[in-house]
């Protein structure tokens, strides 16, 4: 019996001895099969992403700002594009003071075009590197712009600005009380004009004479011509090296003078109008008359244009609010000087204009941009008028306030305007764009880059009363009412079963 029961014990001992054993190498088996195919799908993970690294951040960031500000426009994507040279961008930050937004734009001019290079500095590791650059020390998230030609620092608190409008002010200056402002986003604007800069074989100049009384640009004027890679320089006819313009003028810009120019600068003008020069004359009712302005208006003369004495004013409600000094004349946007224009629906404001009428001149061809309805009228003895409304003896009709003049032959261009304020920052905001158009058609930059800023103000999301009803009785009667029929008729479905 014990016999047996040794036997029968040896026996089942063996297999389950047995049947261990091939569980365990079932499992190990099982085991082996899960660490493989766990090192596969690692490895998968790492090569996908490798590669998704390798991808251009076009495709791997996507910018959730408000307004899209750190993307990059079709202008901006269209230039960087069409480069033919090699700029490298050097984005200068201290490591963990990076801004993500700058960095990413950054990245997408980069991935935009092969021949953009993103290099990041950091100015503690290599403060001998920035200072090749710059005499200050940059702040983080600056950005050094450089190809073989030369190059620019686009400095953080340039990317960022805070603008004030004409309500903030007149609330500052009747309250007291600091405003906030609009901050807006210039990032895109100043990285493209950097990289124009850099790239571009000749900068024009624009010149602006001096010795008459002329007016100054502002800050806001030459800001907005610099953006477009476009020089500013000061120049007196008189003390001009051989009495010559230099060679990179791209126009000559004469502002509000109030007094006239002497024979010796009016030759020097002539001469420079007869290799095909670009002049912009700008000028005051009080001041442009043939007897106190008699060179002046001899050259205007020459290239087939000659002033309306008197001051202009509109009679057919084409002027701003109650003001008829405030013309607002019909725009020729047909006309090459307009072709830049960004909006042909922008509306210039003339204040105190003069008119401006044509003569024959051999050899020009004008070209109206700016012109009053039929019923504007001039105030001839505007000094003693007693009223503003149309008197007998009053010249009026159509008149130009606006106008380029051609020549054919050498190309040489004139273009005047009649108010002394059209650049002035009271009305740039309405005369802004149509003069940098001018500029930068006159000074053969036919593809103007000019980006303006993106605000950076979230906008409140507006819901109008009818659409706040309706939603009002979705979200708090019929979405309830629906949850609880479909649970009443669930629940009725299982009472049955």
């Amino acid at each position: 019996m014990l016999d047996q029961f040794k036997k029968d014990g040896s026996g089942e001992t063996g297999l389950s001895g047995k049947q261990n054993g091939a569980g365990s190498a079932r499992t190990l088996k099982m085991g082996s099969y899960s660490v493989f195919l766990t090192l596969i799908v690692i490895a998968i993970v790492i090569v996908v992403n490798l590669l998704v690294g390798e991808l251009p951040s076009t495709l791997t960031k996507i910018d959730a700002s408000s307004g899209q500000i750190y993307t990059l426009s079709e202008t901006s994507i269209s230039f960087v594009k069409g480069l033919r040279e090699e700029v490298t961008l050097y984005y200068v930050v201290t490591g963990g003071n990076e801004d993500i937004g700058i960095q990413e734009m950054l990245q997408r001019y980069e991935a935009y075009s092969s021949r953009i290079k993103l290099v990041t500095v950091d100015p503690t590791v290599r403060p001998a590197f920035v200072s090749k650059y710059s005499d200050s020390n940059l702040t983080d998230n600056s950005v050094i712009v450089e190809s073989a030609k030369r190059y620019t620092v686009v400095p953080y608190s340039d990317l960022y600005v805070t603008e004030y409008s004409d309500e903030d002010y007149y609330n500052y200056y009747t309250t007291g009380v600091m405003p906030t402002g609009t901050q807006y986003f210039y990032g895109e604007s100043r990285l493209t004009t950097a990289i124009d800069y850099v790239t571009s074989d000749d900068l024009p100049v624009l010149y602006c004479t001096t010795g008459h009384g002329e007016r100054q640009l502002s800050d806001t004027v030459a800001k907005d011509i610099k953006s477009e890679n476009i020089m500013t320089e000061t120049l007196s006819l008189l003390s001009a090296a051989g009495s010559v313009i230099p060679e990179d003028a791209g126009a000559v810009l004469v502002n509000v003078p109030t007094s006239d120019f002497s024979e010796e600068e009016l030759a020097t003008l002539q001469s420079y109008l007869n290799r095909g020069g670009k002049v912009i004359l700008i000028t005051a009712f009080e001041y442009i008359d043939p007897e106190t302005m008699p060179n002046l208006t001899a050259l205007a003369k020459a290239c087939g244009l000659q002033a309306q004495q008197g001051l202009l004013l509109e009679g057919n409600a084409r002027y701003y609010y109650m003001y008829p000094y405030y013309c607002m004349p019909t725009l020729n946007t047909s006309s090459s000087l307009a072709s830049n224009l960004a909006s042909t629906g922008i509306t210039p404001i003339l204040m105190a204009p003069h008119g401006i009428l044509t003569v024959e001149a051999s050899g020009w061809t004008p070209e109206p941009i700016l012109t009053t309805s039929s019923d504007a009228y001039v105030k001839v003895n505007y000094e003693t008028v007693e009223s503003v409304e149309k008197e007998e003896g009053d010249p009026s009709g159509e008149f130009y306030l606006g106008i380029a003049s051609q020549n054919t032959q050498t190309g040489a261009t004139l273009l005047w305007y009649s108010s002394p304020y059209f650049v002035e920052d009271t009305l740039y905001s309405y005369n802004g764009e149509l003069f940098m158009s001018n500029l930068t058609v006159l000074c053969e930059k036919t593809n103007s880059i000019s980006i303006v800023g993106k605000s950076m103000q979230v906008q409140a999301l507006g819901v109008s009363s009818a659409g706040a009803l309706f939603w009002g009785i979705v979200l708090i009667l019929i979405l309830p009412l629906g949850c609880l029929a479909t649970g009443l008729i669930v629940w009725s479905k299982r009472r049955k079963r």
